[in-house]
């Protein structure tokens, strides 16, 4: 099952730039240990979510649309 883009645009952006933002922190930032594991991983996951365009957030809070049949 592949993942459906939900998200564009600007958020797209955002989530890449928030992304590189954490990474970096991880990287240069954090102190030695988890916390720097910790923001490495949500860094990466905001990366992929915006290289992608799909995010589990927008599912989860996303009204459900009935389509016009």
């Amino acid at each position: 099952m592949s993942a459906d883009p939900n998200v564009a645009g600007m958020a797209r952006l955002l989530y890449v730039v928030a992304g590189a933002a954490a990474s970096s922190w991880g990287l240069w930032g954090a102190d030695q240990g988890w916390t720097q594991w910790s923001w490495l991983a949500l860094g990466g996951a905001l990366l992929v979510f915006g290289v992608i365009g799909y995010s589990p957030v927008h599912v989860l809070l996303a009204k459900k649309h009935q389509k016009a049949s």
